[in-house]
């Protein structure tokens, strides 16, 4: 059997970007969905038949199921791709999916973090480099989720202590946007919901930001999609 990874969307625009690319050029073939309004399971592929699973970002709350049904099934996957020892990657809502989904507690509107920033490295990681280093990222968050048991914290910030995330080597999230390029914040900064969220300053100021941190930013998505690449392809 030819397994796929398995990218869930909830918005049109929050896209896998730079992610898809890695995980192309490492020869992982994915395939992108949107399970928001489903309530069956069956609406999910088996486990059996996946080779990861990445859950990306989007306006809704974590756990706004009773709105969103499809969050439900997300979180179903999330625990038993977890169980099944499946790799898993969580990026901004899916980032507090992952943690909630494996019981961690959400706090909604605990922080106040939209655009250019900067992550302080928690714990020595592969990707992220020596402890006590930092690492610039792209924000756009107001929740805050805290980390499931078992987790080991290898970003935080003073608003969002818990801003990436690690169980072993199967499980990686990002409350931060490492999958992001110039090409989809424009296409970000474009589309009112998103738009609605920026100050007056940080409007006028994320492009030229982000253009100006963005060298420094890929060895990061670099390092960690490539490395969830090659957990996918373990199972290919």
């Amino acid at each position: 059997m030819t397994r796929k990874l398995l990218i869930l969307q909830h918005v049109p625009w929050e896209r896998p970007a730079l992610l898809g690319d890695i995980l192309t050029a490492h020869g992982v073939e994915w395939e992108l969905d949107n399970v928001v309004t489903a309530t069956s399971r069956e609406a999910l592929p088996r486990l059996d038949e996946l080779s990861g699973v990445v859950i990306l970002g989007g306006p809704m709350g974590a756990l706004d199921a009773g709105a969103h049904p499809g969050l439900g099934l997300e979180a179903d996957l999330v625990r038993e791709a977890f169980d099944g020892g499946v790799p898993l990657l969580g990026i901004c809502l899916g980032h507090q999916i992952v943690a909630t989904a494996l019981g961690a507690a959400l706090h909604s509107g605990a922080a106040d973090e939209v655009g250019m920033g900067e992550v302080t490295v928690a714990a020595d990681d592969a990707a992220f480099g020596r402890a006590g280093t930092s690492q610039p990222v792209l924000h756009w968050h107001h929740d805050v989720v805290e980390a499931p048991d078992g987790a080991t914290v290898v970003a935080s910030t003073a608003q969002t202590p818990n801003q990436a995330f690690r169980i072993g080597d199967a499980v990686f999230a990002t409350q931060f946007h490492p999958e992001i390029d110039a090409r989809m914040l424009g296409e970000w900064l474009a589309v009112p919901e998103m738009a609605e969220d920026l100050s007056a300053d940080v409007a006028r100021t994320v492009a030229a930001d982000f253009a100006a941190a963005e060298a420094r930013m890929r060895p990061l998505a670099d390092a960690a999609f490539g490395a969830f690449a090659g957990a996918a392809r373990s199972r290919l």
